[in-house]
């Protein structure tokens, strides 16, 4: 056994992990449908104004604004009605003095006409329309360019897409977009007793579950992660799968990265890069490390469940979010009494899960290798290091899932 030789505080993992998070800059191009937040890489700048003409904002008749001064109740004005206009259709006239159209809404306004009576505020009687309330210039009228002019930036580089800017982003024209690319995240669990899922256990082997819950953080968090099979515990074969996994913008490694005498991540991060810390004072995920080879993070989770999968929302999901230049997420939270009391690791900065019954944050941590800590919880609670204990009745913040 090793002991750790030194073990930072939780703030100072987070500042040495968030200052090695570099913002991607490799681009792809996806079509709009596929755009949905990815970010975007490029200004995206309208060719042409949005709408591209003059168009009934309200299904009525186009007119000449003067035609209908003074019309009211008691004193209508009526036009004689010389055309029907639908959304999509040229104009083939135009209004005149004493003329309307009967247009739809949407539809290109024709020549001579500079407002619209709604259809509310008239009566047809065959080619006569009595008009009962006047209209000003532009009244009704969505105007060319009223939405985006010609050369506009629609959606700025950087900007999240989502639905709204996706449309804004379709009303010009554009099929396809620059966006930033997703980091590649290479994925590895390690250990001898680690199989698959889907195979039967031998004695002292346990299914893979690291890999499929890092690869989830991933993936919610901007990433697009690979997954390797399981690593022996031998250096040949770590170093093997570390150097096939450096060729992606992340790796996180799962197991090993204890003090026991099969701990080996450590060794073999240290020998090809630089170990930026081993030991993090929280709890659960003590053993987690982080390392730079060469160029690339290397992320050394705990080999137990829910220390690894916590540790991972905790430190890789804001690092994934600020290399895929996602804003940070922030969990909903909510202030609720603490159902018993909690004794607490001294020392350490414990998040520590919790289930949200009757209006209560009842603990459901059981132990760092029960990945059920996590998954049978609602979200989870911070204590601080110097806290000890936490007493019954306490109003604790309940971040969620």
């Amino acid at each position: 056994m090793r002991p750790f030789t030194s073990v930072i505080s939780f703030d100072e993992a987070v500042r040495i992990v968030m200052s090695a998070a570099v913002p991607i800059e490799r681009t792809d191009i996806v079509s709009i449908s596929d755009a949905d937040g990815r970010v975007l890489a490029r200004d995206a700048v309208a060719p042409d104004d949005v709408p591209a003409f003059d168009r009934a904002a309200m299904d009525g008749y186009a007119v000449v604004a003067a035609d209908t001064n003074g019309a009211a109740a008691a004193t209508p004005r009526s036009l004689t009605c010389v055309g029907r206009l639908f959304t999509g259709e040229i104009p083939t006239r135009g209004v005149g003095h004493g003329e309307c159209v009967e247009i739809a809404t949407g539809a290109p306004m024709p020549p001579g006409a500079d407002a619209v009576v709604i259809v509310e505020e008239t009566t047809r009687v065959e080619t006569q329309v009595i008009i009962r309330r006047g209209v000003t210039a532009g009244q009704n009228i969505g105007r060319r360019g009223a939405d985006v002019r010609r050369g506009s930036t629609v959606v700025p580089s950087g900007r999240l897409l989502g639905p709204s800017q996706i449309g804004a982003l379709a009303a010009t024209g554009a099929a396809r977009v620059d966006v930033f690319a997703k980091p590649r995240v290479a994925v590895l669990s390690t250990g001898n007793e680690v199989i698959e899922p889907g195979r039967g256990l031998g004695t002292g082997q346990v299914h893979d579950v690291n890999r499929f819950t890092v690869s989830a953080v991933v993936a919610r968090h901007g990433g697009i992660p690979v997954p390797g099979t399981a690593i022996g515990d031998t250096v040949p074969a770590l170093e093997s799968a570390l150097d096939r996994a450096l060729a992606h913008d992340v790796v996180i490694l799962s197991g090993g990265s204890s003090v026991g005498d099969r701990d080996l991540i450590l060794d073999v991060l240290g020998a090809r890069g630089e170990v930026l810390f081993h030991g993090v004072a929280v709890k659960p995920g003590k053993p987690t490390g982080f390392a730079r080879v060469g160029h690339t993070p290397v992320f050394a989770l705990p080999g137990y469940p829910a220390s690894c999968l916590s540790n991972a929302l905790i430190l890789v999901a804001p690092f994934l979010r600020r290399v895929a230049r996602l804003p940070p997420s922030e969990p909903r939270t909510v202030a609720l009494p603490l159902s018993r009391r909690i004794v607490s690791a001294p020392g350490r900065h414990q998040f520590y899960t919790v289930r949200v019954v009757d209006g209560q944050a009842v603990p459901a941590f059981k132990s760092s290798g029960d990945i059920t800590s996590m998954a049978n919880a609602d979200g989870y609670i911070e204590i601080p290091s110097e806290v000890n204990a936490v007493e019954e009745g306490t109003m604790v913040k309940v971040a969620l899932f």
